[in-house]
């Protein structure tokens, strides 16, 4: 099989996908506007370079690279990965089936704030063969607001290796009497870090001993910081860059407690990591989130934009070593059932096969 996938090179997502079918034998080929760089054995990276850095500007000339593409490699089926950007470009790309994959914003929020861009969107999941909804929320989403047909979009998660992320014990904090928070959601609007670290700081006025640590890069990187110096924070909060992949199940074991405040969210791979990694977890009661963390059982629901239910979750696991070690425990066996890496994606290889071959049937 010659798969193509349009996607942002710069995604773990897109690697760990690219990675994976390469490693099953078949011809990977990668068109992205960044490159991944890395090598990646059996993947084909192909830049789709421009001088303008207007997306809508660069886009025209970007889409005729991909046409060329096409035409070039000849490609079995075509997989684009986000449908803003990438997936704009499948309209018109009707040589082999096409496959979209809707990860969230691209659904929940940017179609909300341009009529063009809505419009864009359901064209492209209108016209391509198959879509994929990281979580039931998107994909009811697409089905209520864009109205395509239930039979081609399917719920598929981003799975995790949860023999990677796993608790491994004898990994304690350097520092016991601390309770450390980690989040590496990065610094972006829809994560909200003010009530993260706003929150944060009303839980450390009842228990001193609380530490956070905040990984990752974006473009409110700087505000972030002034409000945690603002606040008095900055001898108890610790800003680490956004690392390799390989450091990050190290990241998740020497936490005890993970924390999302975003105010959507898909189906977040970080929750999922640190859930299969035994962490007790606090997120915001948004998207796909509550799919995965059930209040009281697998985790701790809150609502977004409250520092007070911030402080409250952050309080309530600190003080509770035990109701940690449950959350932790049941939070990693839902993902161990329904979150395996290998399940997935050997659903998706089956779904590429069985496009491909209905495709050729259809043609004389």
């Amino acid at each position: 099989m010659i798969l193509l996938l349009i996607a942002d090179g710069r995604s773990i997502h897109t690697r760990r996908w690219a990675e994976y079918f390469a490693q099953r034998g078949h011809q990977v080929h990668l068109a992205t506007y960044d490159p991944m760089d890395r090598t990646i054995p059996g993947v084909t990276e192909h830049l789709l370079a421009s001088r303008w850095n207007n997306h809508y500007l660069a886009f025209i000339p970007r889409h005729i690279a991909v046409k060329k593409l096409v035409r070039q490699i000849r490609p079995d089926i075509i997989h684009a990965h986000f449908i803003a950007k990438y997936g704009f470009h499948l309209p018109g790309l009707a040589r082999c089936p096409t496959v979209v994959s809707a990860w969230g914003d691209d659904i929940l929020i940017l179609p909300h704030k341009s009529r063009l861009i809505a419009v864009y969107t359901k064209k492209v999941m209108a016209g391509a063969d198959l879509v994929y909804a990281v979580s039931k929320n998107i994909r009811e989403h697409i089905l209520g607001d864009f109205a395509i047909p239930a039979q081609k979009v399917r719920y598929l998660p981003f799975g995790i290796d949860t023999d990677l992320f796993s608790p491994q014990p004898g990994n304690e904090p350097v520092d016991a009497r601390t309770i450390e928070v980690f989040s590496n959601r990065g610094y972006y609007p829809v994560y909200d870090n003010s009530t993260l670290v706003r929150g944060f700081a009303l839980a450390l006025r009842k228990n001193p001993d609380l530490r956070l640590t905040l990984k990752g890069d974006g473009p409110l990187e700087q505000a972030v910081r002034d409000e945690v110096a603002a606040l008095g924070l900055s001898d108890v909060v610790t800003f680490r860059a956004r690392s390799d992949y390989a450091d990050v199940p190290d990241d998740y074991r020497r936490a005890d407690i993970f924390i999302t405040t975003s105010v959507s969210d898909g189906t977040p791979v970080s929750v999922l990591e640190a859930m299969a990694s035994g962490l007790a977890c606090i997120a915001t009661a948004v998207g796909g989130i509550p799919e995965w963390v059930e209040n009281e059982k697998t985790g701790l629901l809150i609502p977004p934009g409250s520092p007070g239910a911030v402080a409250e979750a952050l309080y309530t696991l600190a003080a509770d070593p035990a109701l940690r070690s449950r959350l932790g425990s049941a939070a990693r066996d839902i993902v161990v059932r329904n979150g395996q890496w290998e399940t997935l994606m050997e659903q998706a290889e089956k779904d590429y096969l069985a496009l491909i071959k209905t495709y050729r049937k259809d043609r004389p």
